[in-house]
């Protein structure tokens, strides 16, 4: 039967290359060319619409996922960030569907599991992917006609894009602000130190590229006609590029695209080639950035050394740059990690720019770190390192591990296989790069593997005498400075106050008009007739079921994993943590895999997974019971291989787990806390809102309360207390035992389990055996240790004031919890059903539209049982606070909803309740979180069934009827000025 499944697509595939010959025109489409790509089980078609140029690529595979995407080149003029302004207000209506923001409306009116619009650096393209013929239908419609006909209204370029508006909009005496969504995003996006970093640099080696996300400095810029005529200049199917893949009829999309086509005609696109800097000499840029608060003050400096490799368009040498970036850069084994790093401690961390980059006519090798001192030093070590390498060979098992992984990746099925595709071939795409050279990784490899047989490291040294070894350098470095907030803050006011002191009386009469008539567009009711949707008829009654065979610690699962198996393990821990050691679980799980054993150290064992696995990884999971939500802990091994190679899986986790060296190479763990500490500001400024979330969940759940503690601001304050004790050995080494204590309790046979997905019984059977065996070689039970109970520990819910997490941020991210239910109450269902209400008929028009948040919304965790509310890079978070607290009224009171909102509040959870899998996590869910197809089963139709007053009920008893102190709520960013704020409100300080 699998056999068969596996020749199926071949067959369909040599059809679909006959019926689209070379020459053959289908529905005002020429084909160009069209190719079987094998290795992928997939046939590739190029087509050229012979009335305006365009450019379609379909990838024909039989996959159920299908995607679309209509894209152009769109290289931005300056820093306003025109393209990216453009990509938002293109769907704020159009000429066939006039209503206010279709796009947000149309998430709730279709089974998409994916809808966005994307800015690049030189492009912009709106993908979708649904497994729903008549929703992919509907959504190609939306999107062209968005496009190619946007009514742009001046309205919404200044809802999106940026505005002078008063304070508060009803009153004309309050003082005059920035306001606009894309505004507010960035301001959040430039507080992202690695960020900031990689644009800056960008924008320095490569001046022609400006921001096409738009600096917020600079946005306020940019006018509506700007906005207008950009939009005539670019969006036209001349310089278009559309896409599609899965197993949806072609002809289809290729007689819709050539009737919305077909009106515009040929448009000479001028071919503009922005070039990078040319390099004739060294170039050194230096520039202030924001402190990290998670860094020592003299470890606040990032520096970056970049070389300009050729173009992009050359594909078989851009694949030979990334095989020696990866060679160079990735890993513990890697030269620079080594050196930079491990070795001489220059640096915290190698800097987010470091590797191998193509962009638009121009590949960068980039060689650079984060948390340093001694910037000279550092480029001075950067250089003799490249020397060095022309000298010393790279070990052939390392080469090898990383073809070993390229032929995985193209076995490796993810259920997002097409958006992957896209977004692989698109930026070579738009600047002439054949498509097809970029899908023929089997080509290159062929290539690769002769060229490498005959010159060996010849093939690298070429490269680095070519690019590198003699040759200009464009150097980036960063030094944090205490006052860069407030220098940015000023440059703002200074910009607001040119703005305001330019206006007459009667151009402040307009802003104030105008904001009320916003107000009035943002309040009215919109008719959504117009708009194409699908009904609760077009969700499926009963989900997939993944049958599993179960026999004693081992689950079996068989179906197309393409010559993969998967191996999962899973241990519950039943109290073997402490509560108070849980802030360690993240550098336990770290260590484990990145500082060897007592006999190989980390590099060893790196290239040993590389060369014979897909990846395995370690790490402690927090699962609630779905009956009761108390949490268990679990230890939990996911690693997979090619079906002749699952013998190497367990023999390295064996390595791993029996011969840990926790407490010896203390080295090692610190070098592991340096890196954790220098990343986590970036992170919580891209994850502000989860932060968020998770300080006021741990209030109401044991799960929630587990992972404030390991992944929330309680991670912050022991990362730095680890920070400060790092270099007092015998406080640190009291953590390192304490560490190797906690393992012996953790890996134990005692309820340890094994699922194993894989395609064919014999490699099953096989694979169960080793699994087996492997169980018998662990240490039976614990042993008589005595430790402290787990215990769950609430914290004290005293007053109800919202505590303000403080970061060094130009915005902020809100959240507001409170308790729900258990997955399987049947309120849990209603619950969810009200939090997508909540999100798409009143919280996107408060908090993002009102508000200028870039993004707000309400939550249900079914498994935890809690309801949550969050806004997003919001530059009013005690206005969106309000709006959380008084959302149960306006519920009861205000709201008017109808049968047709329930029905796009259950298509918007059916989105993500039917999203396709891959076949490595079929079953999982049973087997990782203990939720039976009869429970999920019986959920869908709670979920189904649900009714509007079910969510009236349910808005009453979980929103108004709790006391206040039952609803916790947080801040995340900078401080909150005092008139805004209460005094009584905690602050905590990173």
């Amino acid at each position: 039967m699998l056999r068969f499944q596996r020749t199926v697509p071949r067959v369909a595939i040599r059809r679909l290359a006959n019926v689209y010959s070379e020459g053959a025109v289908l529905h005002g489409y020429k084909v160009r060319r069209a190719q079987e790509i094998p290795e992928m089980r997939m046939a590739a078609v190029e087509l050229e619409h012979e009335m305006t140029g365009a450019r379609h690529l379909h990838l024909e595979r039989e996959d159920q996922n299908n995607v679309f995407s209509v894209g152009f080149r769109t290289p931005p003029p300056d820093a306003t960030g025109v393209p990216h302004i453009l990509e938002h207000t293109t769907l704020c209506g159009s000429q066939k569907y006039p209503v206010r923001d279709p796009f947000f409306k149309m998430l709730n009116r279709s089974l998409a599991n994916f809808m966005n619009a994307m800015t690049a650096h030189d492009h912009t393209f709106y993908p979708f992917a649904t497994t729903n013929q008549k929703d992919f239908a509907n959504l190609r419609d939306l999107y062209l006609d968005a496009t190619l006909r946007p009514l742009l209204r001046h309205a919404d370029f200044l809802q999106e894009g940026w505005r002078l508006e008063h304070r508060d909009v009803g009153d004309a005496s309050s003082e005059l602000v920035f306001k606009g969504v894309v505004y507010n995003e960035m301001k959040g996006q430039v507080s992202n130190a690695d960020y900031y970093f990689w644009i800056r640099f960008q924008e320095a080696i490569y001046p022609a590229l400006h921001n096409s996300g738009g600096d917020p400095e600079h946005i306020t810029d940019l006018s509506y006609e700007d906005l207008v005529a950009f939009h005539q200049n670019h969006y036209h199917p001349s310089n278009a590029k559309t896409f599609t893949y899965g197993n949806f009829p072609l002809r289809d999309t290729l007689r819709k695209l050539d009737d919305e086509f077909r009106g515009f005609g040929r448009r000479a696109i001028p071919q503009m080639h922005e070039k990078p800097l040319q390099l004739r000499e060294a170039v050194s840029v230096e520039e202030p950035c924001q402190i990290d608060p998670m860094l020592p003050a003299d470890k606040q400096c990032r520096t970056s050394m970049t070389w300009i490799c050729g173009n992009p368009n050359d594909v078989y040498e851009t694949f030979l740059l990334k095989i020696l970036g990866s060679l160079l850069f990735d890993g513990h084994s890697s030269a620079f990690y080594k050196k930079l790093v491990e070795e001489t401690g220059l640096a915290y961390e190698l800097s987010v720019n470091t590797g191998v980059e193509s962009q638009t006519a121009a590949n960068f090798l980039t060689v650079g770190v984060q948390g340093c001192t001694d910037v000279g030093q550092v480029h001075k070590v950067i250089m003799e390192t490249f020397t060095a390498l022309l000298a010393q060979p790279f070990e052939k098992h390392r080469v090898e591990a990383i073809l070993h992984q390229l032929e995985l990746s193209k076995k490796d099925q993810k259920s997002d296989f097409g958006l992957q595709l896209l977004y692989g071939i698109l930026p070579g795409w738009v600047n002439n790069t054949d498509p097809f050279d970029l899908l023929s990784l089997n080509s290159a490899l062929q290539r690769f593997r002769a060229d490498w047989d005959r010159e060996g490291d010849g093939l690298f040294q070429r490269l680095l005498n070519k690019y590198v070894i003699g040759k200009p350098s464009f150097t980036f470095t960063m030094v944090g400075s205490s006052d860069f907030n407030q220098v940015k803050d000023q440059n703002e006011q200074s910009k607001l106050k040119a703005k305001v002191s330019s206006l007459t009386e009667s151009d402040k009469e307009v802003i104030y008009k105008r904001g009320l008539h916003l107000q009035e567009l943002q309040n009215s009711e919109q008719d959504l007739s117009k708009l194409p949707t699908l009904t609760t008829a077009d969700i499926p009654h009963s989900s997939g079921h993944y049958f599993v065979s179960r026999d004693g610690p081992i689950t079996t699962r068989q179906t197309d994993t393409n010559g993969i198996t998967y191996i999962r393990m899973k241990r519950p821990l039943k109290g073997a943590i402490p509560y108070d050691a849980y802030p360690y679980i993240p550098l336990y799980s770290d260590g484990l895999m990145n500082i060897g054993t007592l006999l190989e150290d980390a590099s060893a064992i790196e290239e040993q997974i590389r060369l014979h696995t897909g990846g395995i990884s370690v790490s402690i999971g927090v699962h609630p019971n779905v009956e009761t939500r108390l949490s268990e802990l679990y230890l939990e091994i996911s690693a997979c291989a090619l079906n002749s190679k699952t013998q190497y899986v367990f023999d390295i986790i064996n390595k791993i787990m029996n011969e840990t060296a926790l407490s010896v190479r203390s080295e090692k763990m610190k070098v592991l806390i340096r890196a954790a500490a220098s990343s986590f500001t970036s992170y919580a400024a891209e994850n502000g809102h989860d932060l968020a979330r998770l300080h006021t969940g741990a209030h109401f759940s044991q799960t929630q309360a587990i992972m404030e503690q390991t992944a929330g601001i309680e991670q912050v304050r022991h990362m730095n207390n680890l920070m400060s004790i790092i270099e007092k050995e015998a406080e640190f080494n009291t953590v390192l035992q304490n560490l190797e204590a906690m393992h012996r309790k953790i890996f134990v046979a005692d309820g340890l389990e094994v699922m194993i997905t894989t395609d064919n019984r014999q490699t099953s059977d096989v694979v169960k055996d080793q699994a087996l065996k492997f169980i018998a070689g662990v240490q039976q039970s614990a042993g008589a240790e005595s430790w402290l109970p787990e215990k769950y520990s609430r914290r004290a819910l005293e007053k109800p004031y919202p505590a303000l997490l403080q970061f060094p941020f130009q915005v902020h991210y809100t959240a507001q919890s409170t308790q729900g239910v258990s997955y399987t109450h049947p309120d849990g269902a209603h619950l969810q059903v009200l939090a997508s209400l909540l999100t798409f008929k009143h919280l996107h028009r408060e908090v993002r539209e009102k508000g200028g948040a870039y993004g707000g919304g309400a939550t249900y965790n079914a498994t935890d049982g809690i309801f949550n509310f969050f806004s997003y890079r919001d530059p009013q978070p005690v206005r969106s606070l309000n709006i959380f607290r008084n959302a149960g009224k306006y519920v009861l009171n205000e709201a008017r909803w109808t049968a047709d909102d329930l029905n796009e509040a259950k298509l918007s959870i059916f989105q993500r309740v039917d999203a396709p899998i891959s076949p490595s996590s079929e079953g999982l869910l049973q087997f990782r979180h203990n939720i039976s197809d009869e429970q999920r089963d019986r959920r869908r139709q709670q979920l189904l069934k649900s009714t509007l007053d079910d969510v009236r009920r349910v808005a009453d008893i979980y929103l108004v009827q709790p006391s206040p102190s039952q609803h916790m709520s947080a801040v995340v960013g900078p401080e909150l000025p005092r008139e805004v704020w209460s005094s009584q409100w905690p602050v905590i300080k990173v």
